[in-house]
């Protein structure tokens, strides 16, 4: 037996120890299977994942995910998890990543092959988020002890094959597990945005009126389509005016803004999010064509792609000039993912007075995906 351990002070690594990470990616490079069973991940670390085993051209891999079909899995690693499964299918590696669904299976059991021989095997306390070091797991302590011996691989072996069977865990993609959404940081302290709860969220959707307007998120199909490239959602890859990725335009087609009952033009209105945020908007533009958050048009931005990179599906692009590839844009394919493609203004029969004095509507903004899946966490 020895022992794998973190590395943190006062309790660093001994002589006859080592750091899991290293031992973990010493063993990644030298085999081509690799099995892991284990209660928790992160998203960092399923990207590190995919990345050591397309490194090291793993050819065969499993990851047995044991206690989200119980308790609820963040949508960002959900949403992390199925797209490391779908890259393996795609990439023709046999690969798969599979939840435990008919208990709560808290082990973290870890093996490795080469041409079919079992060549490590790690038991302990190392969830996956362990592969890929970040701030909230770079001051956790861990151990766990790892073997080399083939009798006790294949022990270990035994019971991760066990957890693949069907009467223990499915492909991600087969099951539905219970999502917990995740709080839209992108507008945390953010100027003129005020954070409310959930019981002053259904207290303003219990005055909802008739009124109200679904408008589509206008943005291209894939990344290899070049319309809407820069325009819309996309706006901050439009040439001409350096925009940053927050800002966005929501054009609103004329069939929609002619509709009785529309904001009128230029006239501020309160909005309120689905997701628990409060700001000013109104609609402006030529024709009054756009749906704008008024004080800062980066916020309604924040909002929309906030939720986006909340659920894991992209990641915010500090520089848009140098995204050559586009890794930043949203498209439909990315919407359709999340659950939903386009936002939802209704008006409630409420109105409220700023801090300047000035009475305006409260309208209702919505774009949570409408699924029955969802467990919310408390706002």
């Amino acid at each position: 037996m020895r022992l794998l351990c973190s590395d943190i002070l006062p309790l660093r690594i001994e002589d006859s120890q080592k750091a899991f990470i290293k031992y973990f990616n010493e063993a990644a490079s030298n085999c081509d299977y690799l099995e892991i069973a284990v209660g928790y991940v992160s998203k960092a670390s399923l990207k590190e994942l995919r990345k050591i085993v397309e490194e090291n051209r793993i050819n065969k891999v499993c990851l047995n995910i044991g206690m989200y079909f119980l308790e609820g899995m963040p949508e960002g690693t959900y949403h992390a998890a199925v797209s490391l499964n779908e890259a393996w299918r795609k990439s023709g590696i046999d690969g798969e990543v599979r939840i435990v669904k008919t208990f709560k299976y808290h082990g973290k059991l870890y093996t490795f092959y080469k041409e079919g021989k079992p060549i490590a095997g790690i038991v302990g306390s190392h969830n996956l988020g362990a592969i890929k070091l970040e701030a909230s797991n770079r001051r956790q302590y861990e151990v766990s002890t790892v073997t080399e011996i083939p009798q006790e691989i294949e022990e270990i072996s035994n019971i991760i094959n066990k957890l693949k069977q069907p009467n223990c865990s499915a492909n991600i993609q087969e099951v539905n597990i219970p999502i917990i959404r995740e709080v839209n940081s992108a507008l945390v302290d953010q100027e003129f945005v005020t954070r409310i709860t959930s019981d002053e969220i259904n207290a303003y959707q219990s005055k909802m009126t008739d009124i109200s307007f679904e408008i589509p998120l206008k943005v291209p199909v894939n990344h290899e389509d070049p319309k809407m490239r820069g325009s819309n959602t996309n706006v901050c890859y439009a040439k001409g005016r350096k925009r940053v990725w927050w800002e966005i335009e929501i054009v609103v087609s004329n069939k929609i803004k002619e509709l009785q009952g529309y904001p009128e033009y230029q006239v501020p209105f309160m909005a309120v999010t689905d997701d628990g945020w409060k700001f000013k908007a109104w609609t402006c533009g030529q024709n009054n064509k756009n749906l704008y958050s008024k004080d800062d048009l980066k916020i309604m931005g924040r909002w929309i792609k906030g939720r986006l990179v909340a659920a894991g599906l992209v990641e915010p692009v500090n520089q848009v000039e140098a995204d050559t590839a586009f890794e930043g844009l949203i498209t439909e394919e990315m919407l359709e993912k999340y659950g939903r493609k386009s936002i939802t203004l209704t008006k409630t029969t409420l109105r409220t007075t700023t801090e300047e004095g000035t009475e305006m509507d409260v309208w209702m903004l919505s774009f949570l995906p409408q699924n029955t899946g969802v467990v919310e966490v408390a706002l």
